[in-house]
């Protein structure tokens, strides 16, 4: 007969295992893939320089990616898993210390995702990654929460993953069992193997409160609209000053800007309308 002390060294095992599940791969992509984007980045004369990864945490379009993803583009597309497109209004905060981006999508009603609890990706919580490596959207990896470290030179807390991550990842949510955020996929290290980094999901957290603790400063200008500019694809604020010169206007990009309400980072989009102001005096 097993004493109780043996029945109880048994059970203990099973415990820990229960708390530290292994996710349902297949639910999970199902559950989460329609929250998750691509996307393409362009410069200011619509020339695709590069791609990411972003994906929304609200159902009014807060998308979230890296900093560094976003730091070269003049013009920024999402696109969903079903096709969809969807440009980027404008960029909402960014961390750059630890390397995170809030931008905002023009949609609403949108599947998002969930951040889990601070702190609980500890070491050998299982975790899968899902992004556009090299462009192939919704790829799906899977490993473990490897370590949580810190770098003094960056001064920047990180989580190492095991999960396979490569060029075009930045950006992709690290997802818990439950499909909650536990980090955002941000850099890894070619010379060694596996080892992957993310930012934790506490600090997406921070800056979200940040954000919305923000007061709005909008700027009224005085300028004069005389006429709107439908955007088309390629147009950049300079190619529109340029358009607007042969019909005799003579306007600037920032006068654009200011009258449209756009901030310095902002994006224009297909589609879009642009008030335009009178001549410059």
């Amino acid at each position: 007969m097993s004493s109780p002390l043996f029945f109880c060294l048994l059970c203990l095992p099973l415990s820990l295992i229960a708390e530290n599940e292994t996710p349902d791969l297949r639910a999970l992509a199902k559950q989460t893939r329609p929250a998750v984007y691509l996307l393409v980045l362009q410069d200011e004369d619509g020339k695709t320089i590069g791609a990411g990864t972003g994906f929304v945490i609200s159902s009014q379009g807060l998308l979230v990616t890296n900093q560094h993803v976003i730091a070269e583009a003049h013009t920024i597309i999402a696109k969903a898993e079903n096709g969809g497109l969807f440009p980027i209004t404008r960029v909402v905060a960014t961390d750059s210390r630890n390397d995170l981006a809030l931008l905002q999508l023009e949609a609403k009603d949108l599947p998002f995702l969930t951040l889990a609890p601070d702190g609980s990706a500890e070491a050998g919580t299982r975790i899968a990654v899902i992004g556009s490596p090299l462009g192939l959207e919704g790829t799906l990896t899977e490993g473990i929460v490897s370590a949580r470290r810190n770098l003094p030179k960056e001064k920047r807390d990180v989580l190492q993953i095991s999960a396979p991550i490569s060029q075009g990842s930045s950006g992709s949510p690290v997802l818990d069992s439950q499909g909650r955020v536990v980090g955002v996929a941000s850099f890894l290290i070619q010379d060694g193997q596996s080892l992957n980094f993310a930012s934790p999901s506490e600090k997406l957290r921070r800056l979200l409160g940040q954000t919305n603790s923000r007061e709005p400063t909008p700027k009224s200008s005085p300028a004069k609209i005389v006429s709107t500019y439908k955007v088309k694809a390629g147009d950049t604020l300079m190619r529109i000053c340029r358009e607007m010169g042969k019909s005799g206007l003579s306007i600037t990009a920032e006068q654009i800007r200011t009258l449209n309400h756009l901030p310095s980072d902002g994006t224009i989009y297909p589609g879009q309308t642009l008030k335009i102001p009178s001549s410059s005096p």
